[in-house]
């Protein structure tokens, strides 16, 4: 079955990110077929410390500019209707430029079944 999720209509709650952070999620997909995808809200100047992650990441920035900093590449920008990708185990550092939206689309990393929302009998 298709979903859809209009601007207006995104449900936000405060959700724990790397580096201690809280940030505003707002989920789209978690649970199935090993993806999990999420609208992130970073005011400017929200900081997301030097971090890995153990599977691929990708990051559509809807809004705003994500300044991204690795030591291959140093700092890149990335504003409103550009994305980037994160291979596994790439160090990297985020960090809004402005108030930025970003929608993270990730393989799921989380080895806890636990946390993947539970399916109805049909």
């Amino acid at each position: 079955m298709s979903q859809y999720y209009p601007k207006k209509q995104l449900s936000w709650s405060k959700a724990p990110v790397r580096g201690g952070l809280d940030m505003d999620k707002s989920i789209i997909w978690e649970g199935d077929f090993d993806v999990r995808s999420a609208f992130f809200r970073m005011p400017e100047g929200t900081t997301i410390p030097k971090h890995t992650h153990p599977k691929w990441v990708q990051v559509m920035v809807v809004e705003g500019e994500m300044e991204i900093e690795t030591e291959p590449d140093g700092k890149i920008n990335i504003s409103s209707g550009g994305c980037y990708f994160v291979e596994p185990g790439d160090s990297h550092i985020e960090r809004a430029v402005k108030n930025t939206i970003v929608l993270v689309t990730q393989g799921e990393d989380r080895p806890d079944e636990s946390n993947k929302p539970e399916k109805t009998a049909e």
